[in-house]
């Protein structure tokens, strides 16, 4: 049988998984070549056979596939029937010579006068009297701690390992490791350094072949030439660079952007000379999209502005000088799209949604040019997806919904022209998926949830299609955890819990196959706190505390990596406050406001490096609300209640600063909520005041947009919040007014959805309020009822207002009369 792996790990996965996971990463990447993958390939099952003893067969094979067999042995696994049978089947066909050994816990000793390791030695059964002579292994028991995994020390043992299987020296396989490391970084910058010498040369020779007129046009045409294929590289060099250092692990993000700032500049340095070619200028379009994707990936939006709008402004000068070339026609609308989602996380949304409508209407002519274009039916079904994101943000979500099923109708026409065409069906399954999105934005859980089903069934069948496809796997995963996101809403836990951990199966496969890819260990990451989050509303707080140490552990060893990213250092601030979650869940308050004040001092750190930037300064405010809620829990308030002033200082400088932008002002709106909530015996006129700023906001935002149904329900809780201040002061007419106000929008967003299950909540809180205070009471709570057995009846009533059922019967019980 063909050798197909060059190591097979066997380890108990009760307790070794991790380490089974880091050993499997370094063993095949050590001393590899930057345009490889890896060196060796390393088979580790990564499923339970205690669980799935029918996997046996294919276990079988891959054993008989590989040449060395790496034993990971402790006392769990020497006490496992599945390491025992592994290593027992190894030794039946293959030398005990090829089998290496591991320690993970436990000890291992030598005993000469037995001629064999120690009785006590935690060992399979089937090594026992193997061994003629102590072989060699290695000691990683101190590395069940995952933060330990990323140390030198750790590639360091695991390199004895390697070597072996390599049969290489290990100094030698670390020499390769260490040259292979300044290989790649030296690569990048010879490349655009020598690429430098090569355009400067080439613009001389131009320049010199105008001045010189008297020498052969030859030279000239030569001189021409060199500069082209300078600029061509130039442009090239910009798009390699961008793509190949966007996630790169251990490269500190400051050294990426000198080496993108470098070849940017020398990519500008040779469009200046305007001694260029359309196909040129189109090329460099084309790299600055790019360029613009890997700003984004590092947090640098500004400069992802920059980039793409030059990249718009070069297809716009093209096309003006040829606007029948439909080529150029398309770059064009890639470029305004590529601008408008810059645009979006700018926060600039009116400005983005133009970009995308200016793309979409290229594209709706390039249509009637040629309708059986399937590339520009699929690019007009992507505008309308881009038109429709922008939409949902702006809180007009019937418009979205009728852009992303415009979009899905086109998918659905073209997967049916090619079911085999793969890119085609994923198209269909994220249409579906988008079109779930709103709908649950909306309320409609029910049809979200099916959309999302449709999605499933399309990308289970393409990962099963294509197992070894990344791509697929991940959209995969994130659909998973979308299902499982309204299987919560709607009260399914279990099965919520169970899409969940599929997409952490997932995820955890496609991390094993490369650990050094980022965006993987972060999705990874997320994965862990998503069932944290979810098992500490189950109860189950222990495991719940793990997932998010687990969570938390990948973020520390991704933050230490590259200190300076701070997208990672973001990340690391939400495990913290995760974590905070789950110790207050447990009753540990000290511990959890320790890790809520380690979430803070991310957010000041972040805050003080780059005082300009808005984004950090509004995550501050997010951290000082959430130290505040920590607080009023662990029954703080006073301490509270100075973090959510902290958060509200800050808010209102942000709104101050940039009046327009409707996001702070909600922002603002939202804090002077949560000092309200704090403000209590004694300062109701003070609470009162606060609601009252808060309300101003929310009039003035709902006026400029009517249309905008959050805005409406947030008028509707400042409307609420103000009628209970005022009832619990004894001003009840003026609590009967407020609430009245409260209603009369509640019930409109109501009639407006009778299927969002959410506004119907809100109303039946509102009439119950209302029949508090007197006003019309009995109709009030029926109605109330009514809506409750209904969402009851068809089983959309949360669990956590189930019982509201019976508290509103009992109170109608007690009406007099």
């Amino acid at each position: 049988m063909p050798v197909v792996y060059d190591a097979f790990i066997s380890y108990s996965h009760g307790r070794d998984k991790p380490i089974a996971a880091a050993l499997q990463s370094v063993v095949q990447r050590l001393g590899k070549a930057w345009h490889q993958r890896r060196v060796l390939r390393v088979f580790r099952d990564d499923t339970s056979l205690s669980a799935t003893p029918g996997l046996w067969p294919a276990i079988e094979q891959a054993l008989d596939r590989s040449s060395y067999l790496i034993l990971l042995t402790s006392p769990e696994a020497a006490s496992s029937r599945w390491v025992n049978k592994e290593v027992a089947y190894w030794l039946e066909h293959k030398s005990a010579d090829t089998l290496l050994i591991a320690l993970t816990d436990g000890t291992l000793a030598w005993d000469d006068m037995r001629g064999g390791f120690a009785r006590d030695a935690p060992l399979p059964p089937a090594l026992a009297g193997r061994f003629s002579a102590e072989p060699k292994w290695v000691d990683l028991t101190a590395f069940r701690d995952p933060a330990a995994l990323a140390s030198a020390r750790f590639t360091e043992l695991a390199a004895d390992l390697a070597a072996a299987v390599r049969g290489i020296p290990k100094e030698d396989l670390l020499s390769q490791e260490l040259r292979a490391q300044r290989r790649a970084l030296r690569l990048a910058w010879l490349a655009a350094s020598a690429l430098l010498v090569f355009a400067v040369a080439a613009a001389w020779q131009w320049s010199t072949a105008v001045e010189q007129r008297r020498i052969a046009q030859q030279q000239r045409d030569r001189a021409e030439r060199s500069l082209a294929v300078a600029t061509d590289t130039a442009n090239t060099l910009v798009f390699d660079l961008a793509q190949e250092l966007r996630d790169r692990a251990g490269m500190p993000i400051a050294l990426v952007r000198r080496i993108l700032d470098r070849a940017e500049a020398l990519q500008q340095q040779l469009a200046d000379t305007r001694e260029t070619t359309p196909d040129l200028r189109r090329s460099e379009s084309v790299a600055l999209n790019e360029l613009a994707e890997a700003f984004v990936a590092q947090g640098d939006v500004t400069r992802a502005l920059a980039a793409a709008e030059r990249s718009r402004a070069i297809m716009m000068e093209l096309v003006a000088s040829n606007p029948d070339n439909t080529k150029w026609q398309r770059d064009l609308s890639i470029s305004h799209d590529r601008l408008g989602e810059v645009l979006l996380l700018a926060g600039r949304r009116v400005e983005a949604l133009t970009a995308h409508r200016q793309s979409f209407a290229i594209r709706e002519r390039l249509m009637l040019v040629d309708p059986g274009n399937t590339d520009w039916q699929r690019d007009l079904a992507i505008s309308h997806d881009n038109i429709g994101s922008v939409l949902l943000t702006t809180g007009s979500g019937e418009e979205a919904l009728a852009s992303y099923r415009e979009s899905l109708a086109i998918k659905q026409a073209l997967a049916s022209r090619d079911p085999a065409n793969g890119q085609w069906q994923r198209d269909l399954a994220k249409s579906q998926e988008f079109v779930g999105e709103v709908l649950i934005t909306l309320g409609r859980r029910d049809e979200g949830l099916a959309a999302y089903q449709e999605s499933l069934a399309i990308g289970e069948k393409l990962a099963a299609l294509d197992p070894d496809n990344a791509r697929w796997q991940q959209d995969l995963s994130i659909t998973y955890n979308k299902i499982a996101d309204v299987l919560l809403v709607i009260g399914r836990r279990p099965k919520a819990i169970e899409h969940l951990r599929k997409s952490l199966a997932i995820r955890q496969r496609l991390v094993a196959l490369d650990q050094s890819n980022t965006r993987r260990q972060s999705d990874l990451a997320l994965s862990f706190e998503k069932i944290g989050n979810v098992l500490i509303l189950a109860g189950e707080r222990e495991q719940a505390l793990e997932h998010h140490r687990q969570s938390l552990a990948i973020r520390e060893r991704l933050a230490a990596i590259d200190p300076d990213n701070t997208e990672w250092q973001r990340n690391l601030s939400i495990s913290y406050y995760n974590l905070g979650d789950a110790l207050t869940a447990m009753r540990s308050f000290e511990e959890a406001l320790a890790n809520y004040r380690k979430d803070v001092a991310i957010a000041e750190q972040l805050m003080r490096n780059d005082p300009g930037n808005a984004h950090w300064k509004r995550d501050l405010s997010v951290s000082y609300d959430r130290l505040g809620a920590a607080l009023v829990e662990a029954g703080r308030k006073e301490e509270g209640l100075k973090a959510y002033r902290a958060s509200l200082a800050i808010r209102e400088a942000l709104a101050a600063a940039d009046a327009a932008n409707l996001d702070r002002q909600r922002d603002l709106a939202i804090s002077y909520d949560n000092v309200g909530s704090l403000l209590g015996a004694g300062r109701e006129e003070e609470a009162l005041a606060t609601y009252r700023k808060s309300l101003l906001i929310r009039e003035r935002l709902a006026s400029t947009d009517p249309r905008n149904t959050q805005w409406q329900r947030d008028l509707s809780i400042s409307h609420e919040r103000i009628g209970t201040t005022l009832g619990g002061m004894g001003r009840r007419e003026e609590a009967l007014a407020a609430f009245r106000q409260c209603v009369a929008i509640r019930e409109a967003l109501a009639r407006l959805d009778p299927g969002n299950d959410d506004w119907q909540i809100d109303l039946v809180i509102v009439l119950f309020k209302l029949a508090e205070v007197g006003d019309e009471a009995r109709s009030r709570l029926a109605l109330a009822l009514q809506i409750l057995r209904r969402l009851a009846s068809d089983r959309k009533l949360p669990p956590a207002q189930q019982a509201w059922i019976g508290l509103i019967e009992r109170a109608l019980a007690n009406l007099p009369g």
